[in-house]
């Protein structure tokens, strides 16, 4: 109770931020360690925001660690979505905790519970019948004060297991990502996958994941032999 009513005083509202942003810097480009919606992954994990990509292109290396880019243009080919999706997650989180512009999706009213499944905001009724014709689909919908009252890692961890990644195209946000292009490395969505044809042989997005996460176990074990 005494944590609800400090949270109502404005002024913490830096301070809370200031907190989350620390939390979270690593979702930062490490060039500029700015908030950018175009981050990319390099061969050797850094990520870098386009302007600092664009900027290191005529030295063709990363400028965290010196590796070699080995695309011509000096712009990698991946994007790093799971950056890209725990930003706009945390504009979310900073947005309830600020408290300003929290209105239904539906009818506009005071927004008083937040949907991670939906991604949408609910005012009591329209949150009312949500529950009702959801209900089988399980959707967990949580109070906007009991959000604000917890943490940001709380709140990442009650959407990580529902959410899905989005596809990386402007035009097809609304779309998951559940196709993977060996070609060219990339995740993919349905809409993608077949209006290009230059993206092939394809795989499932889930075997892809498994086969990353032997490769990274493998890549473990070997730097634990060397230590």
């Amino acid at each position: 109770m005494w944590f609800q009513k400090l949270l109502k005083k404005k002024f913490l509202f830096p301070y809370l931020l200031k907190l989350l942003e620390d939390d979270f810097r690593f979702i930062l480009c490490e060039g500029c360690q700015q908030e950018s919606p175009n981050l990319k992954l390099l061969t050797c994990l850094h990520t870098l925001c386009l302007d600092c990509l664009s900027e290191n292109k005529p030295i063709g290396q990363c400028p965290v660690c010196r590796t070699a880019i080995p695309q011509a243009s000096g712009i990698p080919d991946m994007d790093n979505l799971l950056f890209t999706n725990l930003q706009a997650r945390l504009k979310v989180y900073k947005k309830i905790i600020d408290g300003v512009d929290l209105f239904c999706d539906y009818c506009k009213k005071d927004g008083e519970f937040w949907c991670s499944e939906c991604e949408e905001f609910l005012c009591f009724k329209c949150f009312q019948a949500h529950q009702h014709y959801l209900k089988k689909e399980s959707h967990k919908t949580k109070r906007v004060m009991d959000i604000r009252a917890g943490s940001a890692k709380d709140f990442l961890k009650d959407t990580r297991r529902t959410s899905n990644l989005s596809c990386s195209n402007p035009t097809h946000k609304s779309q998951a990502v559940s196709i993977y292009c060996k070609k060219c490395c990339k995740p993919l969505c349905c809409i993608c996958a077949l209006l290009d044809s230059q993206h092939a042989p394809f795989c499932d997005i889930r075997s892809e994941t498994q086969r990353r996460q032997e490769e990274l176990a493998t890549i473990n074990q070997d730097l634990k032999q060397k230590r």
